[in-house]
């Protein structure tokens, strides 16, 4: 039976009142939604310590309900020492702060923010993310059953974050093992074991507390987001290793101490896989880096800033999430913290040591500025200012350093330089000048130029392990008092005041798991021969004390 056309008509009035209703309700709930987001990431402004400890830089990296709960899944990644190692915190190396509501009770470094990863959009569930405090500082021990100082601004003595984040993509791609006999289908691989779900049963156990709606579902969609990018990554980059491999030098080989950062950016800059990259560099010290003329250890870039925001791209900061108010400001005022921080004085915090006597130092300090003040400067010791000598600052050729050269020789540094600068656009907070990173055009090629710039040793006892790459455990040994080690155990080393830096056991234990070998590719503990070789027939060992009783003073 055919539809009257006064039918139709009221059909096609309900219908358009109907789709003006949806659009209606779509403009509430989209405002409400704007409403509500505007209040879900206030901007928070710090001063610069706060920054320094607790403000985000954009690497936020998961919601806070998976890092509380992640660890307890998969232990069998993050406790690779097994449960005798003690929790992840301590087997990767983490600072537990002294206040336990601190960072969410996250370890120190992992900083809680309402900003999504990547985008840096607002968030209704808490993300975390870390501040420079997780790699910029350390626990000074002087034996193993001492709780140690915690000190801000030395690069850590103990953090392996590289087989942490190891640790985290493996438990990311874990799947549920398939039933006893069946035969595994590629097309059809088995359910991933971490989902919204047990994470939201494991964190009410845990904490008695429900996940909300809004909670699970940014969970959920977190969780198809970074699989994502992980599952587009692995052709180029290869599966994580995660189980007990993460701590294990010949699947990781960073180790403690030490990041790639420049493996990083050669992946997000150039899109390029850099697995061939041994480029290990040591997590810088960076108090007093107003007394620098060039950062990093190849003097590459002069500006503070523009450093600072490097390291933060190499951390899984975004250019987009860069450019936010709160971010920018955190970034730039803990640069400005490390400016003006001071190392406090090895007298204070090894009052058990004798000092040297005053001849004694007396004749260090000429052996000092004999064979290292004119590259290194050194405190006046009228004033206690820092001077710098008339090569501070400069970049000694790798010919003349011969200290490791992958840091300086991969294969795409010489056109880092300039993509780098074009990271950041004309009106980005962290633009900077063409002038202000190395390589500069037309030098890109010339391998002659690059080396490691001569920085000022403020605060030299704090600066251990000694080279580039970490390679060097002790004071004495990098100025040829003792012979270098050529194999060590890294981990949670104790402080060796004597010979000014870390100790080692013979083999591996608990606490210093990872094995050190300089003769791997990246890990040279050679060059840097001053005042002499320690083969060297002039070697004087008793100037040799001296100056390592002088050095301490510094």
């Amino acid at each position: 039976m055919p539809v009257s056309r006064d039918r139709l008509h009221k059909l096609s009035r309900i219908g358009l009142i109907s789709a003006n209703v949806l659009v209606l309700l779509a403009l509430v709930v989209t405002g409400v939604f704007i409403r509500l987001e505007r209040g879900w990431a206030k901007p928070v402004f710090r001063d610069p310590e706060q920054a320094f400890r607790h403000g985000t830089i954009g690497t936020e990296l998961m919601p806070l309900p998976v890092a509380y709960v992640l660890p307890d899944l998969f232990p069998e990644h993050f406790q690779p020492g097994g449960p005798q190692g003690g929790d992840w915190v301590e087997q990767f190396g983490f600072l537990r702060d002294s206040d336990p509501s601190a960072n969410g009770g996250l370890p120190i470094g992992f900083v809680v923010s309402r900003y999504r990863p990547q985008s840096g959009a607002p968030s209704p569930v808490a993300f975390v993310g870390f501040s420079c405090a997780l790699c910029h500082s350390t626990l000074i021990r002087a034996g193993g059953d001492q709780r140690g100082q915690i000190l801000y601004g030395p690069g850590s003595s103990s953090l392996n974050l590289f087989a942490w984040l190891d640790a985290f993509q493996a438990a990311l791609l874990a799947r549920e093992p398939p039933p006893a006999g069946a035969s595994l289908d590629p097309a059809k691989p088995p359910p991933y074991r971490l989902t919204a779900k047990t994470i939201a049963d494991r964190y009410r156990a845990k904490t008695g507390e429900k996940l909300g709606l809004f909670e699970r579902g940014m969970v959920a969609l977190w969780l198809r987001q970074i699989r994502g990018r992980l599952d587009d990554g692995l052709a180029r980059f290869d599966e994580p290793y995660g189980h007990g491999l993460s701590r294990d030098p010949q699947y990781v080989p960073t180790g403690p101490t030490r990041t790639q950062p420049f493996r990083t950016l050669i992946r997000t800059v150039l899109h390029r896989p850099g697995n061939d990259m041994p480029v290990y560099t040591k997590i810088a010290t960076v108090f007093s880096e107003d007394l620098r003329k060039r950062s990093q250890f190849d003097g590459s870039i002069a500006n503070l800033y523009a450093r600072s925001s490097l390291a933060a791209l190499a951390a899984g900061a975004t250019v987009e999430n860069m450019s936010l108010p709160e971010i920018a400001d955190n970034i730039r005022k803990a640069s400005d913290y490390t400016a003006t921080l001071r190392p406090p004085r090895f007298a204070d915090l090894f009052p058990q040591q004798s000092p040297a006597d005053a001849g004694r130092l007396a004749r260090g300090r000429e052996v000092y500025r004999q064979y290292c003040y004119g590259c290194h400067g050194g405190r006046d010791a009228s004033t206690g200012r820092w001077e710098n000598g008339p090569q501070t600052g400069e970049v000694a050729p790798l010919a003349q350093i011969k200290t490791d050269p992958e840091r300086v020789t991969f294969r795409h540094y010489g056109e880092m330089g300039d993509r780098l600068f074009r990271v950041f656009p004309d009106k980005h907070p962290f633009h900077f000048r063409r002038d202000e990173i190395s390589p500069r055009p037309g030098e890109e090629e010339n391998l002659a130029i690059r080396g490691y710039v001569n920085a000022p040793m403020d605060g030299m006892f704090l600066r251990a392990p000694y080279l580039h790459n970490a390679g060097v455990l002790t004071l004495a040994e990098l100025i040829n008092l003792k012979k270098r080690r050529d194999v060590f155990y890294r981990g949670h080393n104790s402080y060796d005041p004597i010979d000014v830096g870390y100790r080692s056991p013979d083999a591996p234990d608990a606490a210093s798991y990872f094995k050190f070998d300089t003769a791997v590719r990246g890990n040279s503990n050679k060059g840097h021969d001053y005042p002499w070789a320690y083969d060297d027939a002039r070697r004087n060992v008793d100037d040799l004390t001296a100056l390592l009783e002088y050095l301490k003073t510094l």
